[in-house]
């Protein structure tokens, strides 16, 4: 049975297609089929982030009526599938976004795990993805201003009747500075289900348009994503011995998906 979890921030910078990105990587590290859909329609990241900005069918497309969803899904070479979206401000405006649900149903047997990369806050797009998703998880920083904005977020997803499964703490760092796990846990009425540090590693895999679970794979924040991974999965972690780093550059070009 195909589950949908939609990623979504109260802000946006706070990690959230990244953690889309590397979440399903790390899930398709531990053997799931893993789709991830852009359904930040507005401004679209998960292309751009991989290196893929443009490509021949994307989900704005498939919105439009002109394509099935199947059309717009491409294989990235750690074997995670990707719906990108488009950077087109012509396809933004003759896009129909309330067609995301039946769209995204689609998918339905044809991939273990959907995970939709919402558009940052509350806005329309956002709503969207939280109606066609089963289940959530919150990102966001350990900072006031975006507890705050994901605690707005936790209430909006509840509101829509839809199960939020634990939040993502990103960019956190070994000072006082930050609010404390208890702390934010106690605001938001969630567990924190991972806690990802400020890393060097997640810029350079940035540079290089690749998962840092690939790239930096012994790198703290690799480790915990494949940790936040078993989590989900009801497995149990442990760090493999350090290996060599991943050499080169993720291909320019996704190899095309087809059944």
């Amino acid at each position: 049975m195909t589950k949908y979890i939609a990623i979504l921030s109260g802000k946006g910078g706070a990690g959230k297609s990244t953690s889309s990105i590397n979440l399903g990587t790390a899930l398709n590290y531990f053997g799931k089929d893993v789709t991830i859909v852009d359904a930040n329609l507005t401004t679209p990241n998960i292309g751009i982030y991989l290196g893929v900005p443009v490509v021949p069918i994307n989900i704005h497309h498939v919105l439009q009526g002109k394509n099935h969803i199947s059309e717009a899904v491409y294989l990235h070479t750690s074997g995670t599938k990707i719906v990108p979206g488009s950077i087109s401000l012509k396809d933004l405006k003759t896009t129909n976004p309330l067609n995301l649900k039946r769209v995204l149903r689609g998918l339905y047997g044809t991939t273990d795990i959907v995970l939709i990369d919402s558009a940052a806050g509350l806005g329309r797009d956002t709503l969207l993805a939280v109606d066609a998703c089963d289940s959530s998880i919150i990102v966001t920083n350990p900072e006031l201003p975006a507890i705050t904005d994901a605690l707005k977020t936790i209430k909006v997803v509840e509101e829509m009747g839809k199960k939020v499964l634990g939040v993502i703490l990103t960019r956190t760092k070994e000072n006082n500075f930050d609010l404390s796990i208890k702390n934010i846990e106690s605001i938001l009425g969630k567990p924190v289900i991972s806690r990802i540090p400020e890393d060097k590693a997640v810029r350079e895999a940035l540079i290089r348009k690749d998962p840092v679970v690939l790239t930096h794979p012994d790198s703290l924040a690799s480790i915990e994503y494949k940790r936040l991974a078993a989590l989900l999965l009801g497995r149990k972690y442990q760090p493999e011995q350090k290996k060599e780093e991943t050499k080169g550059f993720f291909e320019r070009l996704f190899e095309r998906f087809k059944k």
